[in-house]
């Protein structure tokens, strides 16, 4: 059985948070690790979502 790699299990665990209503300010994979960061509701900022950054980081 193939291994689903890191990167497609934090993308199941961001849609599943975000169909249960909670919205994500941040995913952080260090390793085997996936970190989630939620956003309370009074703190949505319509630019969050954007990647500024440019070149190598």
């Amino acid at each position: 059985m193939a291994q689903a790699k890191i990167e497609d299990k934090a993308l199941r665990f961001l849609a599943a948070f975000e169909r249960a209503g909670k919205s994500v300010g941040r995913v952080t994979i260090d390793g085997k690790k996936i970190e989630l960061v939620l956003i309370e509701q009074g703190q949505v900022d319509e630019y969050e979502r954007i990647d500024m950054t440019h070149g190598k980081a």
